[in-house]
């Protein structure tokens, strides 16, 4: 969910020595890279590193297409989360406002999209979608209000209540779970709050990042695990930053998008890969995140401000580029027709004339 100013003011319409990106077949290495340990304080945004192959040169993010959803279309309003399904070649969005999972299924060549037939979700209990997964029968998805993870099925009936840590309910109002995935082998489910927790500290500033627990839930028996992590600061003197979504690639990889907003200057939109391997980091144990807490080092995949924009309309806001809006949700899509993988991301446009509903495949090497 963005800042406040976002929203309408009386009804808003409206995720090896290589990291291995692996969903129905689509794999990509990336070669480890010079980390950016985040402990204590937080550092500038490093560079981006170069993707590289186990044994190959340097391999490049680039973006494969862009497509903005019909404005006129309810199902792509307020579209938040996103997995991609191989089994139906099909990308499934849930809406933070309606609680509808919506299918959106790609042309060939993955550069057009059209919209299904959504699927309401039945509870007696007010929810916020903001991440999914997709499950052979179903989908699990994660409500901002609660905060929830819930299992559904395909006609969108409650399934099952996934616990969490109980301090999950100090997460800040409009700040919850933005973020639902889960590894390619379905063991583990991965979340996030948007920014921290009461208990452990401020939302982001121009100076220090905002600190997060990332949950690991082991889905045979509900054991969790948490590793602490940090995201960037502000990149303005004011503004509104945090984790939007996170992309399983494998057990112990993930994929972060961190995404932000100040008024007057637009979106920030970065991502970064994180390997929960630092057992230092575990922080299941602690009542709160301090500034001496080892958090997880990370580096920078891609920086969405970096990447060329022609041919793109106008932003219709002030934007570093006509590229940039809300992107919300991510996942690691299928191979490409020419053979790269890819990573999918989506922006979600709070039911707001001046955003866009926009789908961009980026591809990978």
């Amino acid at each position: 969910m963005m800042h406040p100013a976002w929203k309408k003011p009386a009804h808003r319409l409206g995720r090896r020595a290589a990291l291995e990106v692996a969903c129905g077949g689509a794999l990509a290495l990336f070669t480890s890279a010079a980390c950016v340990t985040t402990a204590g304080v937080s550092p500038a945004p490093p560079k981006p590193v170069p993707l590289r192959s186990a044994s190959g040169p340097a391999r490049r993010v680039e973006l494969y297409s862009w497509f903005d959803l019909p404005k006129d279309d309810p199902r792509s309003r307020e579209l938040s989360g996103i997995a991609w399904d191989e089994a139906h070649r099909t990308l499934w969005g849930v809406q933070d406002a309606t609680a509808n999972v919506v299918p959106i299924v790609p042309d060939r060549d993955f550069r057009r999209w059209s919209l299904g037939t959504s699927i309401e979700l039945r509870t007696n209990f007010p929810l916020d979608l903001e991440g999914i997964v997709v499950l052979k029968d179903g989908f699990i998805v994660a409500s901002e209000k609660g905060p929830r993870v819930l299992e559904v099925d395909r006609q969108g009936k409650l399934r099952k209540d996934i616990a969490l840590p109980e301090h999950f309910a100090n997460a800040r109002e409009n700040k919850s779970l933005e973020s639902l995935t889960m590894d390619p082998a379905g063991t583990y489910l991965f979340t996030t709050s948007e920014a921290s927790l009461r208990c452990d500290g401020e939302v982001a500033t121009a100076k220090l990042g905002a600190r997060l627990r990332i949950l690991r839930i082991a889905r045979a028996d509900g054991q969790y695990e948490e590793h602490a992590y940090t995201t960037d600061p502000l990149p303005h003197a004011s503004g509104d930053y945090g984790v939007a979504d996170l992309a399983a690639v494998s057990a112990d990889d993930l994929l972060v998008l961190e995404r932000g907003w100040t008024h007057g200057a637009g979106n920030t939109a970065r991502v970064y890969r994180v390997k929960l391997t630092d057992a230092a980091t575990s922080c299941l144990a602690l009542p709160s995140l301090g500034a001496d807490a080892p958090t997880l080092a990370k580096e920078l995949v891609i920086d969405l401000a970096t990447l060329p924009a022609q041919g793109l309309p106008a932003a219709k806001q002030q934007q570093q580029t006509a590229l940039l809006d809300n992107f919300e949700g991510m996942a690691v899509g299928p191979r490409l027709p020419d053979g790269r993988a890819s990573l999918i991301l989506i922006s979600d446009d709070n039911g707001r004339s001046d955003q866009f509903a926009r789908i961009l495949v980026l591809a990978l090497g």
